[in-house]
């Protein structure tokens, strides 16, 4: 990691070069010992002139396998050509054909993996920096907000996670009123209590949110659908309805010791610190006692836990039973936890969790290493708040059932996201929302 004098002085070398000579911009990082002390964004995003150095390497291309690399096929070429004219809206105007919320992707979406994994620079090893893109034009576009009150239908929306804010953002689009019935008292659903602030901002996932309710988005809060309210009621009160109630149940390891009082999920100690603000001394939520901290997992959800647990306490361990390589976690999430001071282990399983720590299997031999805390990340999977079944709804190992179009197998009912995938990506999630969003459009058109 660059220090900032270093940094621009390597910019400015950059920005004498050929845009085809030039290295794969990537803006800086808050230094590792600065950033632990807090839950402040890690990454401070390009500069102008970084964006537009950045911008000028891509080359447009004739068959650009960067659009078939996105879930939500973006004009990736368009956003980035538009953007190093200097026409940010239109720009953002480009990205928000395809979804709503690019400072929300351009954060959290595995772009390595998706379209930058294509982008015709990866064969030099210099892949556009897609993401960080655009993540500044979803920063830094004016957009003139628009108003529409002339509702004519309603759809209501169970959850206000990834799906159900893109269904909403594009029902408002065509004059269809999305009613948002939420169990917290915050919105966001994974986006508020799954990823830590210093990923994704809560400012920018609540401004997000409050756009939407500006253009005539209802939100009802502490409302359990199945308890509260049932899908059929709700029926009588909307056109449609859409499930994106997500996967918010932890999925466990059922090995000896793991109901003992220093183990957690990591949803429950995510959401303590992400929605709860334990840590926080303004607040009361509790939190283990302990020194050091091993983690279970090798997803983004285990990265999560254990860059929280070091910003927390004095020493973080994660464990996961491949090798790195193997890891789903984002490349750029395990660089910063290994900057911040996490301690990686490979090639474990764990066997037993006792008070102060930890037996693991490597091949034939037992390990053992000491913890305090444990946190467990090795999935999700929907919660069993809502009874599927009972509500006329097929599922299939816990998922619901849907058909292209994302129909369930109920009348009206559509459903989307995790809730149908199990836990995948927010772009995902988005592309599902969307989906259903024009399959109700057509229904409401008939």
């Amino acid at each position: 990691m660059k220090a900032k004098s270093e940094y621009n002085e390597y910019i400015k070398v950059q920005s004498e070069l050929k845009p085809i000579k030039r290295d794969r911009i990537s803006p800086l990082d808050r230094p590792a010992e600065e950033r632990i002390k807090d839950f402040k964004e890690v990454n401070l995003g390009f500069t102008e002139i970084e964006a537009m150095l950045e911008a000028e390497r891509c080359l447009d291309c004739k068959n650009p396998t960067c659009i078939k690399g996105c879930p939500v096929n973006i004009d990736i070429p368009g956003f980035i050509v538009a953007l190093r004219e200097g026409e940010i809206n239109k720009s953002y105007d480009i990205i928000t054909k395809s979804h709503a919320f690019p400072c929300i992707t351009g954060r959290v979406c595995p772009q390595e993996r998706q379209c930058e994994e294509v982008c015709i620079l990866q064969n030099k090893n210099k892949p556009v920096n897609i993401g960080k893109l655009e993540r500044y034009v979803g920063d830094h576009a004016r957009i003139e907000k628009t108003h529409s009150n002339s509702f004519n239908h309603s759809v209501g929306i169970v959850g206000s996670g990834p799906s159900s804010m893109a269904l909403a953002a594009d029902l408002l689009k065509h004059d269809i009123k999305p009613v948002i019935y939420e169990a917290f008292d915050k919105t966001g659903g994974v986006l508020t209590y799954g990823i830590p602030s210093f990923r994704l901002p809560r400012e920018v996932t609540s401004g997000e949110i409050d756009n939407l309710i500006e253009r005539g988005l209802e939100i009802n809060k502490g409302i359990i659908v199945g308890k509260s309210i049932s899908i059929d009621e709700l029926l009588v009160l909307h056109d449609f309805v859409f499930v994106g109630s997500g996967a918010g149940l932890p999925k466990l390891m059922g090995i000896k010791g793991e109901e003992g009082n220093n183990v957690l999920t990591a949803n429950e100690f995510l959401t303590r610190v992400n929605l709860l603000n334990a840590g926080d001394k303004e607040y009361l939520t509790p939190m283990p006692i302990g020194k050091s901290v091993a983690v279970i997992g090798g997803g983004n959800v285990a990265m999560d836990a254990a860059r929280v647990a070091i910003r927390l306490y004095d020493r973080v361990d994660l464990f996961y039973r491949r090798n790195e390589e193997n890891m789903s976690a984002r490349i750029e999430e395990i660089a910063h936890a290994k900057e911040e001071g996490v301690v990686f282990h490979f090639g474990l399983s764990p066997m037993e969790i006792k008070d102060d720590n930890i037996i693991f299997k490597k091949g034939e031999i037992e390990e053992s290493f000491s913890a305090d805390i444990v946190v467990v990340a090795i999935g999700t999977e929907p919660n069993k708040l809502m009874d599927f079944s009972k509500e006329g709804i097929s599922t299939k190992d816990g998922l619901i059932v849907v058909d292209d179009n994302l129909k369930t197998t109920k009348d009206r009912v559509y459903a989307g996201g995790d809730v149908v995938t199990g836990a995948a990506t927010v772009i995902e999630a988005y592309g599902a929302g969307k989906r259903a969003a024009k399959s109700i459009i057509e229904e409401l058109k008939k």
